[in-house]
């Protein structure tokens, strides 16, 4: 995610890990590193949030990481390492998703022996900012132990689908994803809410 906060631009980071363990085979087959760059006009930064990249990437165990595509992301698969300027060095799991902040030193990978799943979206825009700055997410809980949810990837592939698309008005719709990810995050957070749904 990005955002600015007093004129300065901040960089969130949205990375879930989850287990595809009880993925169909054909669901499986669908899945493949996949990384978008996306184009943003005047009239989508008057909307108040854009979204600059989205991606899904798989890691396997004993993988190199990062790829020559490194991205953003939510974990669904696998276990790995965080750290930031704000956090210590700590394990993640399948369900964490991570949030980055721009400027803000920060590290993460897989564990070689489980490798990871990953989605990925970046975002800006002043309905972040003024999330950022009321303190809604901050660099010093960079990490959201929300558990595997369906309906979090279901979101992440429907940003990926409109995104593939570009058709007019794409970025209004796949921004307002993003605004409804964050939302459940929040919702999940305070409400202790962390079962799965796989």
């Amino acid at each position: 995610m990005i955002a600015k906060v007093n004129g300065k631009l901040l960089s969130l980071l949205l990375k879930m890990i989850l287990n595809l363990s009880n993925l169909t085979e054909e669901m499986e087959k669908r899945l493949s590193d996949q990384l978008r760059y996306l184009t943003i006009s005047a009239i989508d930064e008057e909307w108040g949030i854009v979204v600059t990249t989205v991606g899904y990437q798989f890691i396997p165990p004993k993988g190199n990481y990062p790829l020559s595509k490194h991205p953003d992301n939510y974990n669904f698969k696998g276990s790995g390492y965080f750290s930031s300027q704000s956090c210590k060095m700590q394990k993640i799991n399948a369900g964490t998703m991570i949030l980055l902040f721009p400027g803000e030193w920060h590290s993460y990978y897989p564990d070689s022996e489980t490798g990871w799943d990953e989605y990925w979206v970046g975002f800006r825009g002043v309905h972040i900012d003024r999330r950022v700055e009321k303190r809604f997410f901050t660099r010093e809980e960079p990490l959201q132990h929300i558990g595997l949810s369906a309906t979090i990837v279901g979101l992440y592939e429907d940003i990926l689908k409109f995104a593939s698309q570009e058709k007019t008005g794409y970025q209004e719709m796949i921004s307002s994803i993003v605004l409804h990810i964050l939302g459940t995050v929040y919702y999940k957070r305070r409400n202790n809410s962390f079962t799965n749904t796989y």
